[in-house]
């Protein structure tokens, strides 16, 4: 059955524009900052897949005044385009489809919310149809548009059909535009920072254009099946294919903004880990939860959004500002819970609060939200809660702002079922005596480490710590005793969760043998504008494993084992080496494994280990240890040309020789602009550098005094997400 604006013609109507992709259209020009446009499976061949922010498709048109026009295409959405952190009223939102300027054109427009329509100018005011739902998310979507200007009416129709109009009555004439029809690209730019947040971040197919209001009919052909939304929103590799700067084996979303990892989960052999993302572009504004999932940790899938802002009113959502980071449990039955950190633009209605979303999906992709738990009574500030079991009752740790320090806000619930089960406690541990001088905590974990023994990490923020300043933002911990009511530190003075800077926020479960797997955010150390050139920002560190050393109070972590499988064995190096000064090792790219152990430790001078060295040496970076000092150096004042690094380029850090041992095994995990550094498979620490020559993949050794090495080395293969 047709539904129709006018009669159907006698003929089959010729679009003035029709787009298959299957080639480059001619007339059509295809936009974007990288250095090709992006093809994906289509409905019909292949598809256009936008950027998100940078890309779009563009074509001069003309309609004319007394006709209108109609707008048809399919279309897979990954995510509702972001808005800048403003109310409802304040958003400006993206393009599906447009030909506009002020006062003239059309706009089939979507908000950061999912609500779409199509707003018409016309000789009699703006004609402006609104969907009755929101736009749906990683499904083909066939989406259509037109304008009558003979009676007035805008219609809008999803999959063949009818779904909203609006009407005059009476004759209505269009105002056409002069500018190029576009899509994926508002008329009306959103500026953040350097960047221009309303693109669409999605793929288009078999896009029309009549000159006409034309009918629309409910069955369209198309060659063969559907292709899967997963299949036609994967970034196609050659993205980033000239990138010498983005990771190949760390885990991170396919493109885009991420941040803090969060909810690390295990359910049987799967583990989910979810993430604040931005899906849109290189920016944080408006987050969502990205999810992916790995049954080794080192391989990942990346699925559907898990968790994004909505709305419950048509200017109020409790989460509508962001999904913020929070944890995922397995909970009763088989549930998966997840706590997050919602916030809005109310003064009093859970802004910020923590809410709580339920699964019963095996695969943790279908959530629904049960809504606000808590609010911040009791302190300043607070967010990213924390979440485990004894027995049947659960136990909530948030970070928090305190007031005259960072700490942490304590709850218990017996009863999941009832909302207002979890009740403030008493101080979970003496805060005054453990803060840095920050002005609230983040991201606080809290795990059993060893029979008598539990460990608690939190990321002070804000007051005297800063990014690049002294103390930096950095992970910390304390190891103690629970005794189900407080957290007792040996020491309250914080210890360093890395030798250096430069990883934080780690999320945390236990693997099968019941050893602590931990994996945080190695965030970037460049500009925004680098950022934005890259399309892609931050990257998860690779997993480490969590032991108790043998003083009973220090942590130790090791690289995940499983990260072997990734040597290339035909690649494999293994050399002894003389070492006096500086001396080249070998050379196997910018993805590779270096395990560098001295025969023993040298009692003076600095000795360690040069990665990412360019031919010519004017690309190096340094890691070194001095032993009178007992400081580990990272030295990046030469590793990049490039004008746009960040923060201090020498680093030093003290080294607990007692605690590790004498450094004698550098085990260095390099993957293009993201070090993970293991000394001993004890002391850790990771890190950015950003090379700039292709040729920077070279490394080595370094002594003061004469040393004997052992070097083994494998190329890593990549590991793209699927």
């Amino acid at each position: 059955m047709a539904f129709g604006v006018a009669p159907a013609p006698a003929q089959q109507p010729v679009p003035s524009i029709h787009w298959t992709f299957d080639q480059l259209e001619t007339g059509a020009t295809f936009e974007t900052q990288f250095p090709e446009p992006d093809f994906v499976p289509g409905v019909t061949g292949r598809a256009w897949r936008s950027d998100g922010f940078s890309s779009r498709v563009s074509a001069p048109l003309t309609l004319s005044a007394e006709r209108g026009f109609t707008f048809d295409t399919w279309m897979v959405l990954e995510s509702y385009p972001s808005g800048d952190e403003k109310p409802v009223s304040e958003q400006v939102t993206a393009s599906i489809a447009q030909q506009a300027s002020k006062g003239h054109g059309f706009d089939l427009h979507i908000d950061p919310f999912g609500r779409w329509g199509l707003k018409v100018a016309t000789s009699r005011g703006t004609v402006e149809v609104v969907a009755p739902g929101v736009f749906p998310l990683y499904a083909w979507t066939r989406v259509s548009a037109s304008y009558d200007p003979r009676i007035g009416r805008a219609t809008l129709y999803l999959d063949g059909k009818e779904i909203a109009r609006t009407d005059k009555g009476r004759s209505a004439p269009f105002r056409p535009a002069t500018t190029d029809f576009q899509i994926a690209h508002s008329w009306r730019p959103a500026p953040l920072l350097v960047f221009n947040i309303n693109g669409l971040n999605a793929a288009y197919d078999e896009v029309r254009v009549f000159g006409d209001a034309v009918a629309i009919n409910a069955g369209r052909a198309r060659r063969g099946s559907l292709p899967s939304a997963a299949e036609s929103l994967r970034v196609p590799a050659s993205r980033f294919a000239s990138d010498l700067q983005r990771p190949s084996y760390h885990a991170m979303p396919q493109a885009n903004w991420t941040n803090e990892p969060h909810g690390l989960v295990r359910r049987g052999d799967t583990w989910h880990m979810f993430y604040q993302r931005t899906p849109n572009g290189p920016f944080k504004t408006m987050m969502t939860w990205g999810h992916l999932k790995s049954d080794d940790l080192v391989h990942w899938t990346d699925l559907p959004i898990a968790l994004y802002p909505e709305l419950q009113t048509p200017s109020f959502g409790f989460d509508m500002k962001g999904i913020w980071s929070g944890d995922v449990v397995n909970g009763p039955g088989g549930l998966g819970i997840a706590f997050y950190t919602s916030v809005n633009y109310s003064p009093n209605l859970f802004n910020p609060g923590i809410s709580m979303a339920i699964s019963d999906d095996p695969d943790l992709i279908r959530w629904k939200k049960v809504g606000p738990l808590l609010d911040r009574t009791g302190v300043a500030d607070f967010r990213d809660p924390y979440v485990w079991f004894e027995g049947t009752t659960a136990h909530m740790i948030v970070g928090a702002a305190l007031g005259g320090s960072g700490g942490l806000a304590y709850y218990r619930c017996d009863n999941l079922a009832d909302r207002g089960c979890w009740k403030r406690q008493p101080s979970f541990a003496p805060f005054a005596k453990m803060d840095v001088g920050s002005d609230i905590w983040e991201m606080p974990v809290f795990e059993k480490i060893a029979a008598d023994r539990y460990i608690l990490v939190a990321n002070p923020i804000g007051g005297a710590v800063g990014k690049y300043a002294t103390p930096a933002t950095r992970g910390v911990y304390w190891v103690g005793t629970w005794d189900g009511k407080a957290f007792r530190p040996l020491d309250p003075k914080p210890r360093m969760l890395d030798v250096l800077p430069g990883h934080l926020s780690p999320t945390i479960d236990k693997d099968k043998d019941g050893r602590i797997t931990a994996i945080g955010i190695v965030d970037e150390r460049r500009t925004p504008e680098a950022q934005l050139r890259a399309g892609w920002a931050h990257t998860f560190s690779l997993p480490r494993l969590w032991r108790l050393m043998s003083d009973g109070r220090t942590l130790g972590q090791s690289p995940l084992p499983g990260l072997a499988t990734l040597r290339d064995a035909g690649s494999m190096l293994d050399r002894g080496v003389a070492v006096a000064g500086d001396v080249g090792v070998g050379d196997l790219g910018s993805a590779v494994e270096i395990e560098a152990t001295f025969d023993e430790a040298p009692r003076s001078g600095p000795f360690g280990l040069t990665i990412a060295q360019s031919a010519d040496g004017r690309e190096v970076t340094r890691i070194v240890y001095d032993p009178a000092a007992r400081e580990l150096i990272l030295d990046k004042r030469r590793s990049t040309l490039g004008k746009d690094q960040e923060g201090p380029q020498l680093l030093r850090g003290g080294y607990d020789v007692q605690a590790f041992g004498e450094p004698r095994r550098f085990h260095v995990f390099i993957d293009h602009s993201v070090v993970d550094v293991f000394i001993n498979d004890a002391a850790a620490f990771s890190f950015r550098i950003y090379p700039t020559l292709a040729d920077a993949s070279r490394f080595g050794v370094t002594a003061l005094v004469p040393a004997k090495a052992q070097v083994k080395a494998w190329r890593m293969n990549s590991a793209p997400i699927r």
